[in-house]
């Protein structure tokens, strides 16, 4: 089985999106794990609109990346643009990818800001089910 690790800045919002698609979509395929740079608690609207697309995040944990390294991965996947990636030490050759998603910004009100989440987690849901069919699950 495949090991995905998926990093963002706290594991907040963007890398707790992309964990939720990526399990949705490599389904039982792949063992996928989230984690941040810094842990904050999982974003409510990252939370609220997730599960508006039918995947419940809401029970997630943050993590750090010290928490998540000591395992080998076959995938790193970073949902943000990193200053360097040196500073991250890792088991083994994983395959690292770098695909930033914008940071989902609050709106003047919580139409507009509904609508910003919508908008990132939509561009993630379709990165993850690009990624889980070139690589855990192809489409035949």
């Amino acid at each position: 089985m495949k090991k995905i690790l998926i990093i963002g800045e706290d594991n907040a919002c963007r890398s707790q999106m992309a964990e939720g698609w990526m399990r949705y979509y490599t389904r039982n395929h792949a063992e996928v794990v989230s984690a941040g740079l810094t842990k904050q608690p999982v974003d409510l609207h990252a939370a609220n609109s997730m599960s508006n697309a039918i995947i419940d995040i809401s029970r997630h944990v943050s993590k750090s990346i010290e928490e998540v390294n000591g395992e080998e991965y076959d995938f790193v996947l970073y949902v943000f643009e990193p200053a360097s990636l040196d500073g991250i030490e890792l088991k083994g050759t994983p395959k690292v990818i770098v695909q930033p998603f914008d940071k989902p910004q609050q709106g003047a009100n919580a139409k507009e800001t509904d609508a910003n989440y919508a908008r990132i987690r939509d561009e993630i849901e379709n990165y993850c089910f690009d990624f889980a069919h070139q690589y855990i699950r192809k489409l035949y």
